[in-house]
């Protein structure tokens, strides 16, 4: 999965901006969706609604933790 996300695979539909994932992004990423595919596409559908609001170029570890915060991950 990590090596996916550093080559900026995103789930079909969703659109990141075109910056990298920061390493410290990428190992949250891991972390909170333990591996599952299923729940990191619920995430990154988050993280881009999130993007789309605020506008922030980057993904952040303070964009994680409000996308995660909106999506329920069990």
């Amino acid at each position: 999965m990590q090596e996916l996300l550093e080559k900026r695979w995103t789930a079909s539909g969703v659109t990141l901006p075109d910056e990298p994932l920061i390493p410290e992004v990428v190992a949250s990423l891991i972390r909170m969706t333990g591996g599952n595919f299923r729940l990191l596409t619920r995430l990154l559908t988050q993280i881009e609604r999130v993007l789309s609001v605020n506008d922030p170029h980057l993904v952040s570890n303070a964009v994680l933790t409000t996308s995660a915060s909106h999506t329920s991950l069990s």
